[in-house]
């Protein structure tokens, strides 16, 4: 366990099985900016800004996810509540339970029925191409 190269945690969610470089658990709370590279699974709460770094890290908020700060990620996937503006470069997932207090920039976004923005949708034209496929790559992962 200790001794791998390979340091991040697969979790099973029913039929598919996602790979997480950082879980962040239910009664985990952080005050403080989080900077991260890969994909950072939160199910607890976050004071504090969240950025990553390259154009293929995922943000995943669970129903149990808290955020009160500003998100600067490439792709996110959101279910929890995110009070704070979001800005993605790739995509953005804003899955049925979700609740978002702020503005969202944004090139490209997907909402299920029953989610919730409560802010501004500013689309981000961007002339370079982004890579918006890995995020749909690492779900199936």
């Amino acid at each position: 366990m200790f001794n791998k190269e390979n340091n991040s945690t697969s979790v099973s969610t029913g039929t598919t099985t996602t790979k997480h470089d950082t879980l962040l658990g239910k009664s985990t709370k952080i005050n403080g900016d989080i900077s991260f590279n890969g994909t950072l699974h939160l199910d607890g709460c976050i004071n504090g800004s969240i950025i990553s770094g390259q154009a293929d890290d995922i943000l995943r908020v669970s129903e149990s996810g808290t955020i009160e700060g500003k998100v600067e990620v490439a792709n996110i996937i959101i279910n929890g509540k995110v009070k704070g503006d979001i800005t993605a470069s790739g995509k953005i997932e804003v899955l049925a339970k979700a609740s978002i207090e702020g503005n969202v920039f944004y090139t490209n976004i997907e909402m299920e029925t029953g989610s919730k923005i409560n802010g501004q949708l500013i689309y981000q034209d961007d002339k370079k191409p982004k890579n918006i496929s890995k995020i749909d790559d690492k779900k199936a992962k």
